[in-house]
């Protein structure tokens, strides 16, 4: 018998490839929110911006799981791992054995301080039931104070300002999306927003909610007090290991796997946001927070919880649309060895970064995914091409990548 704690994309990716795979036992399927497993990139775009799209984000028709036999248990929290009898309690006092056991327990919206004291609405984007309050709140003319410019933040600033508020995002950082961006790209990042008419407060110097003659907002120590009907935090999150970590499994900020996949316990495997894996390609522990990466680690996984060996070493890669630019990154943008495949700036171009040794290492594309694909194939295979091919848009990237 197989458990899987978290009802997620890496959950349920585990859960469908145990079927393919020919594992015939039982399958149960533990998540603690009440919905059955679905998208979570939707939730700051599509299904924010209207509640047509709350279906569409399910990964699989109900019936599916009954179909593959496999059983769902929501609204179900576990609270505990008792390693030596492999057993599963769940909040309710409910137990459950396992054979192998996998966590893909995700990760929380991390919140700053304050934001239980202050008297504004406050709002976080993880859940379907985040997007789904927060959408209530995003009326024309409202003004949203959204605390963080990373990539959740800049898109919720898209899809308010698409629905007619007013929109104020704040960031101690200097620019915008620091954590996975170049300082030109944060510019093109950053201009896209004030031609919709965000206003951007970048270099805070510090944030915390405030009241000001009786009106609410947030107080900035370099851009003074921002009045807001409703506050938005995108300012990262933070791995659910707490029952990894209760289990006295090794975690390390996530919990710690090794290439297949395998924590500090061999009966229990970790996949997802909350894994801490083994980098080939940095050679050295890294958390990976997107979604193809939840995917193929789950599949790596459930591959490797029932005998059949996969070392996982993907490429990380990640994307964001905002407004009506489809922003994608791929390995390691570094400083220098930075190529220029197209005009830069323009609507559609992209930036390949090579090592020291000429090897493709990193690429990020503006409106490129056909691109994309293939600059991540080269990446992977770790060739070495000329700079002034990898320049010329004439040069079709996946006779390069072959």
């Amino acid at each position: 018998m197989i458990c899987i704690v978290g009802a997620s994309l890496a959950g349920d990716t585990a859960a469908a490839t145990l079927r393919a795979q020919g594992y015939t036992g039982r399958i149960v399927l533990i998540g603690d929110e009440a919905e059955p497993p679905y998208d979570r990139p939707p939730l700051s775009k599509e299904a924010l911006e209207g509640d047509s799209a709350d279906q569409r984000i399910f990964l699989r028709a109900q019936s599916w799981y009954s179909e593959q036999d496999i059983e769902l248990r929501l609204g179900h929290a576990v609270s505990a791992i008792d390693r030596a009898a492999r057993r599963l309690t769940l909040a309710d006092g409910a137990t459950l054995a396992y054979d192998k056991l996998l966590l893909a327990t995700g990760a929380r919206a991390r919140m700053p301080g304050g934001a239980d004291a202050t008297s504004l609405p406050v709002f976080r984007v993880r859940t379907l039931a985040d997007t789904v309050a927060l959408r209530a709140a995003l009326q024309p003319g409202a003004r949203v104070a959204i605390i963080g410019a990373g990539v959740i933040g800049l898109e919720v600033a898209a899809t308010a300002t698409r629905r007619g508020c007013a929109v104020d995002v704040i960031d101690l950082a200097g620019r915008v999306m620091a954590r996975v961006l170049p300082p030109a790209l944060s510019a093109y990042m950053a201009d896209l927003h004030r031609a919709h008419g965000v206003r951007l407060h970048l270099d805070a110097g510090s944030v915390a909610f405030a009241s000001v003659d009786g009106q609410h907002g947030v107080a900035t120590a370099r851009h003074g007090f921002i009045g807001a009907d409703v506050v938005v935090v995108g300012i990262g999150v933070v791995p659910n290991a707490g029952l990894a970590e209760l289990a006295g499994l090794d975690c390390q900020d996530g919990v710690v796997v090794d290439e297949f996949c395998r924590t500090s316990d061999p009966d229990i495997f970790a996949a997802g946001d909350v894994a801490r894996y083994p980098c080939p390609f940095e050679q050295r522990l890294v958390r990976s927070e997107n979604w193809r990466h939840a995917q193929d680690h789950a599949v790596a996984a459930a591959r490797n919880m029932v005998g059949q060996p996969q070392s996982y070493g993907a490429v990380p890669s990640m994307w964001s649309d905002q407004y009506d630019v489809k922003l994608q990154t791929c390995g390691w943008l570094r400083d220098s060895g930075e190529i220029v495949r197209g005009e830069a700036g323009s609507a559609k171009f992209m930036m390949l970064y090579r090592d020291d040794a000429g090897l493709v290492v990193g690429a990020l594309g503006i409106n490129q995914a056909k691109d994309m694909r293939f600059a991540q194939k080269l990446i992977e295979k770790r060739i070495a091409v000329d700079p002034a091919l990898l320049a010329d848009p004439k040069q079709d990237l996946r006779k390069l990548a072959q």
